[in-house]
């Protein structure tokens, strides 16, 4: 990151994080525990803004079109933030470790300000171009739903502005070892989409939610701008596109911003082919990922979140060594725990949706729409989590053209797939070939992952991933002969037979699976167990990473 003026005068100290193995093996445990908890607690109010949302829209045009105009305002702001966050982490860390704490803060600020101006042109830019992004995303509409779409996509995009901005500050805090802040306002947003779903919806209709998106988005940056008050030393904002952060930035972000581009284009095609199909197609494909989405944000998306800055800091020492063991490491274990989890909820499916969504407009054709798609998408929870820690690690040494690259093969093969597939199988049919590509892509990751990573480790990486299959086999047998025990309570219309079920049968499940682990995976059981105990041990004495 060259062109930052040296001052003498700056802080030269140890940057965050540094230490010694053991005390930063302890700090990424530590600091993940607070990001796991915080992440239930986000995701368990997500579950309810969900099953708020399904009992008064269900699977129905006006929720299509709902969520066809939150699939827009968010792919633009992920787009702009995933990409702009990686490329500033590691130029940030950098800064820290050679620049001191004074000259990294100054910069920083002048990135931010610049950065929060180029959101908000995009929103205004997206703003007047809602008619003909609706168009695309969703050519099945009728001009009545293209109307009510376009409407909520332009209420909803004042929330990139405020999201980019806090995504910003939110990296900041986590440079810094701050992830409690961050977790904690992230519960925010369900929160208040849970209030517009039940008070807002009411005088409002479907646009109540649109409010909703809009100020839950406000009160995370309110509680995550707090806290870089209290950090802010010298940041101040400025705006300056040629600042040389600005621009190492923008060199690392243009090859991901372009493979984002690729990776949104996922939930585009989506849209488009499910647009065409019955009516509620794209609300019960929702609904499902939703379903995924919950254990992968808890297992995998935590621990993604604090392993970032700690791959950046070792590259950034040039410990690519150690670098590459806590990566094959990471993915042992996120297989060790993903790929149950993802059988689990396939065979557990069906009870999960009843009990989850099945009540008020949530009928029976909803159920049926929902659970089709879950058991098609079940691939992507491990798949997804394997590949997004790979993410991280190609990120942390500077390399983003090699999975843009895979990203786009990925997203070329499942287009194909999705042709061949939607005649037969209709709305499964593209939750089908959204797994199967994601498995392809996380097969392209461990082609072309990068020798100083890879170099003689992927024999362990292979014989764990080998355990942990025998023993999610045995766990499903077990379940099967489970289920089968419990025939007919299934579709029970007693709240209480559903829990029984599901969660006599979960239990079922992770016994026998802790107990196949034993003989199959004993080393991933070990060390996983290790860490949840070393990391609440850490939390519970109240030691937060510094």
């Amino acid at each position: 990151m060259t062109g930052f003026t040296r001052h003498d005068s700056a802080t030269k100290g140890s940057a965050p994080g540094s230490g010694t193995p053991r005390n930063m093996t302890a700090r990424v445990v530590t600091s993940a525990t607070w990001v796991v908890g915080f992440t239930i607690i986000v995701k368990a109010l997500g579950l309810g803004k969900d099953v708020v949302v399904a009992s008064r829209f269900g699977t129905t045009a006006v929720m299509d079109a709902f969520l066809v105009a939150l699939t827009i305002s968010t792919i633009i702001e992920h787009w702009l933030r995933w990409p702009i966050r990686a490329g500033f982490v590691p130029l940030f860390t950098e800064a820290l470790e050679k620049r001191g704490e004074d000259e990294a803060w100054h910069a920083a600020g002048t990135f931010l300000g610049s950065f929060i101006l180029v959101m908000a042109l995009m929103a205004l830019l997206a703003a007047v171009a809602a008619p003909w992004l609706v168009s695309v995303v969703a050519p099945g509409f009728g001009a009545e739903h293209q109307a009510l779409t376009v409407s909520l996509v332009r209420i909803m995009l004042l929330s990139i502005v405020l999201l980019g901005g806090s995504g910003i500050c939110t990296s900041l805090l986590h440079v810094h070892g701050n992830f409690a802040l961050p977790s904690a306002a992230r519960p925010l947003n369900n929160l208040i989409l849970i209030l517009a779903a039940v008070f807002l919806t009411a005088t409002h209709g479907i646009k109540g939610l649109a409010y909703g998106v809009v100020l839950g988005s406000a009160a995370n940056a309110a509680v995550v701008w707090a806290g870089i008050w209290r950090l802010r030393r010298n940041l101040r904002l400025r705006i300056d596109f040629t600042h040389p952060l600005f621009k190492g930035v923008m060199r690392l972000a243009v090859p991901l911003l372009i493979g984002m581009a690729g990776a949104k284009l996922d939930d585009v095609i989506d849209r488009i082919f499910a647009s065409r199909l019955a009516e509620g197609s794209i609300s019960g494909l929702v609904y499902a990922i939703r379903l995924i989405d919950l254990p992968k944000e808890i297992l995998v998306g935590a621990f993604s979140v604090v392993l970032f800055p700690l791959f950046s800091r070792l590259a950034a020492k040039g410990k690519y060594d150690e670098l590459g063991d806590k990566l094959i490491d990471s993915m042992r274990l996120a297989f060790f725990v993903l790929l149950p989890v993802s059988i689990g909820l396939a065979m557990l499916g069906e009870p999960f949706v009843r009990l989850v969504f099945q009540r008020g407009a949530f009928d029976e054709q909803s159920v049926r729409s929902t659970v089709s798609a879950l058991l098609l998408y079940t691939p992507t929870l491990w798949a997804l989590g394997l590949t997004s820690i790979m993410l991280a690690g190609f990120v942390a040494i500077k390399n983003t053209k090699t999975p843009v690259i895979a990203g786009f093969v990925r997203l070329a093969f499942k287009i194909g797939l999705v042709f061949a597939l939607v005649g037969a199988y209709q709305h499964s049919g593209i939750a089908l070939a959204t797994s199967v590509s994601h498995v392809f892509k996380l097969g392209l990751f461990l082609i072309v992952l990068p020798p100083i990573l890879k170099r003689g480790r992927y024999g362990k990486l292979f014989r764990a991933f080998g355990g942990t299959v025998l023993a999610t086999g045995v766990m499903a047998g077990a379940l099967y002969l489970t289920i089968r025990g419990f025939a007919g309570t299934v579709v029970s219309e007693s709240t209480g037979m559903r829990v029984i079920v599901l969660g006599g049968t979960a239990l079922v499940g992770a016994a026998v699976y802790a107990a196949a682990a034993r003989l199959f995976a004993r080393a991933e059981l070990t060390e996983t167990l290790r860490a949840i105990r070393d990391g609440v041990g850490e939390v519970g004495r109240g030691r937060r990473s510094a």
